[in-house]
């Protein structure tokens, strides 16, 4: 299996198990991502953690040795699959940390760039290499990258495929926060663990929801979902305890 998936608790760890070959993505690989992560709306799941085997890569994005031997329709495929993954990534209605390690290009991080957070070893490179293969980067990075990194930037990544070592890309805003080499997935499991005990799967279900399909709208739509969604949300068990919870440790500091 490409892909292995464990859950502890309200943690799921998802690896991409593909170590031999940089942990590239082929059609069975992507599949296998989009079933993961869609199972997660089914589980009670507050926080995903997704790497790659070992420590050389994250994912060197598709796997062009595959992708070179598939019929035009698979190859077709292939396209759909990336841009289906990283669409169920996105949406996915947890919180979504990407821990990685070594190369993080291409298709890769098209994946990275669906999370919720990134974070990365001290080694880690990024790249959009597609260009020089004859290819585009067509999973989604040249909606996300722009804005995340802004126009000027994301067009020097896409179009002269350069690459970015880890501090560039945390002074760029490609990723969140830096690790030591080899500590990567530890620091975010601890970091999801942390996060998982802080709030409730409904609570972050709805924030992303807002987040992802508000994104883009007039500002009249965005608050309108905000305030549908706090109608709903403070109707919940949850929503009041968290609020008395809150309220008495106030009266208890005063």
């Amino acid at each position: 299996m490409p892909i292995h998936v464990n859950l502890s608790d309200s943690i799921a760890t998802v690896v991409i198990d593909r170590e031999h070959r940089r942990n590239a993505l082929d059609n069975e690989a992507l599949e296998d991502l989009v079933a993961a992560f869609e199972g997660f709306r089914r589980q009670e799941v507050t926080a995903v953690v997704i790497s790659g085997k070992g420590t050389k890569a994250f994912s060197a994005g598709s796997d062009l040795k595959a992708v070179a031997e598939y019929s035009e329709r698979e190859t077709q495929h292939h396209t759909y699959l990336l841009q289906k993954c990283s669409e169920t990534i996105d949406e996915c209605p947890v919180a979504t940390i990407a821990a990685i390690e070594g190369f993080c290009l291409g298709g890769g991080l098209e994946l990275a760039l669906a999370c919720d957070y990134r974070l990365v070893s001290a080694e880690a490179q990024f790249g959009f290499p597609e260009i020089m293969f004859h290819v585009l980067a067509t999973g989604g990075a040249t909606v996300r990258l722009p804005r995340m990194v802004g126009f000027g930037r994301a067009r020097e990544m896409l179009v002269f495929g350069n690459r970015l070592d880890a501090q560039k890309a945390l002074d760029w805003g490609l990723v969140n926060e830096i690790v030591a080499p080899g500590t990567a997935v530890a620091a975010a499991t601890a970091m999801a663990t942390d996060y998982a005990g802080k709030v409730k799967p409904f609570s972050i279900a709805m924030l992303k929801s807002i987040l992802v399909n508000g994104y883009g709208t007039s500002a009249r739509v965005g608050h309108t979902m905000a305030y549908l969604a706090d109608c709903a949300l403070s109707q919940t068990e949850s929503f009041k305890g968290g609020v008395s919870e809150t309220a008495n440790k106030g009266r208890s500091k005063g």
